[in-house]
């Protein structure tokens, strides 16, 4: 392999790209592009068509290789508190950030504006889609509902019951990626209110006589 073309590759790579596929022309090279990005157009197609369960059992998969290399470049440290992450986290520069948090007891408004081209369009941050491999798609929104969570589960002490996709580019045409968290709430609770309603409906119902078969 040319010296200079293996000091440009990831140390992973270096030893697993054919040698053959360096030399090609830029002609063969943009070809092989347009059948990867094929593939996974197709995949993401797929797994966009599999039932619920299914689907984000994958893209909870892909999102743990995308956030585990994301972790590299935010610069969080595990043990944070709360406050001090979302501090950290507003603070981000771009392409990283900014990301605007606003919470109101156990749930958190989670927004991240995504820089934008020279047409004004949000540029997708998924790594797939700013390398030309796929067009955006709302299931990366998935990948990154997963990525948020992941984050602040292994940076806080917060555990997360779940987090929604609001809003994206890809999902409504809106400029910002929107997510509302819920945080699961301390074990020092009340009883949710339905519970409270439905035992006193209980409590209301009279009971049916038992019937005594005649002698």
């Amino acid at each position: 392999m040319p010296k200079k073309k293996q000091e440009e590759l990831p140390a992973e790579l270096k030893d697993s790209i054919d040698e053959r596929y360096l030399e090609m022309s830029p002609e063969i090279m943009e070809l092989i592009h347009s059948w990867l990005y094929r593939i996974v157009e197709a995949a993401y197609e797929g797994i966009g068509e599999l039932p619920p369960e299914d689907r984000d059992r994958m893209l909870m998969k892909m999102s743990k290789a995308c956030s585990d290399q994301a972790k590299m470049v935010l610069d969080c440290k595990p043990g944070m508190s709360w406050e001090a992450y979302k501090k950290h986290m507003g603070a981000l520069a771009p392409p990283f950030g900014p990301r605007k948090i606003t919470q109101i007891g156990d749930i958190v408004h989670w927004t991240y504006v995504p820089p934008k081209d020279k047409k004004g369009k949000p540029i997708c941050q998924c790594p797939l889609a700013m390398f030309g491999m796929m067009k955006g798609r709302p299931e990366l929104c998935g990948c990154s509902a997963n990525s948020v969570r992941a984050y602040i589960e292994e940076y806080t002490n917060k555990k997360v019951d779940s987090v929604e996709t609001l809003g994206s580019p890809q999902v409504d045409g809106t400029d910002e990626c929107r997510f509302l968290v819920h945080l699961k709430p301390s074990a020092f609770n009340t009883a949710k209110p339905e519970a409270k309603a439905a035992k006193k409906a209980s409590a209301r119902k009279p009971r049916r006589a038992r019937k005594t078969k005649a002698r």
